[in-house]
């Protein structure tokens, strides 16, 4: 970790309760250093900034950050911060869970305030397993896989959360991985300033207890595969990708270079994107669409009564 990171961590976290209980090469301590350089790089003050988790292993961090923080039940992380939205429209509030956590125990809550379109960061962390309640399959869970309470390999489809938020109206939608960090953290800055509900599915590692029952223990190993089971979703990186390290080189060090309209026709590789997904920039939050409404019927009300005042007066005279 670079120093300035280092430094700038410290201003945003409760170094009381450091160390964290992740195992070490566990992923969510990249992840929770993208939030709190997003949330710094914004000039957002702490004050301001609420962060709601639930239970599992992404649940701890709620705990580590120095925001105002809600450690809620399993499951029902964005009801509890749906209420502190509608409560406190006026904070930033970022939902951190965990693929079980967000997608099987609390799927309802998840799609409801997809739903009504509630104004939050919500981060749903997928390491493919329940980790910190023993190895369990979860929604995410690749068909094929061993976990503990699938011995001979689970034959589930698993869920697709960018399908989910698409049926569910969310306006905007991306995916990460803990492998590329710098658009990790460029991708929560850029969900901080959406209208509505912002998700970012972040690919991770459990090598702990996936990777281990699945022959990858490392986690270096876990975290190297997801340039093989991810890809850029952008268009012009994918072309620039493709091109020489420099203008007079005639191939890169991954092989010769690639004319980039050759790519124009080229079937895509079966792989999860990563990156912005889908963005709608013209959505309006509910927060702010209810006080707007409120303060439309207060506006109604006061002009009715200064009408009633003003003909009662005119009776009078």
């Amino acid at each position: 970790m670079k120093l300035q990171t280092s430094l700038l961590l410290k201003d945003y976290m409760r170094t009381e309760m450091l160390p964290t209980t992740w195992c070490p090469g566990c992923g969510l301590g990249i992840i929770m250093s993208s939030i709190v350089q997003a949330i710094h790089y914004q000039g957002l003050k702490k004050d301001d900034v609420a962060m709601v988790s639930g239970i599992g292993c992404t649940g701890r961090m709620s705990g580590y950050t120095d925001f105002n923080s809600i450690h809620t039940t399993h499951g029902r992380a964005p009801a509890f911060a749906t209420g502190l939205k509608m409560a406190r429209p006026e904070m930033t509030v970022v939902t951190v869970m965990g693929d079980g956590d967000a997608m099987s125990i609390g799927g309802n809550h998840l799609i409801s305030a997809m739903r009504r379109n509630i104004d939050m960061v919500a981060i749903v962390v997928n390491n493919n397993i329940y980790g910190l309640t023993g190895g369990q399959s979860s929604p995410t869970t690749p068909s094929g896989s061993r976990t503990t309470t699938a011995r001979h390999r689970t034959i589930e489809r698993p869920m697709n959360l960018e399908v989910l938020a698409r049926a569910a109206g969310a306006p905007f939608f991306a995916r990460a991985t803990v492998n590329h960090t710098a658009s990790l953290t460029k991708l929560v800055e850029r969900a901080l300033n959406i209208s509505g509900f912002a998700l970012i599915e972040i690919v991770s590692n459990c090598h702990v207890l996936y990777g281990k029952m699945n022959d990858r223990p490392e986690a270096a190993d876990m975290i190297a595969d997801m340039d093989r089971t991810t890809r850029r979703s952008n268009p012009a990186l994918n072309r620039r990708a493709a091109r020489p390290l420099r203008l007079t080189a005639t191939e890169s060090e991954y092989g010769q270079a690639v004319n980039p309209a050759a790519l124009d026709h080229v079937i895509p590789e079966d792989r999860s994107g990563r990156g912005v997904i889908f963005e709608n920039r013209s959505s309006v939050g509910f927060s702010r669409r209810y006080y707007s409404m409120l303060r439309k019927i207060q506006l109604e009300k006061k002009k009715a009564g200064l009408k009633e005042k003003e003909g009662t007066s005119d009776d009078g005279n």
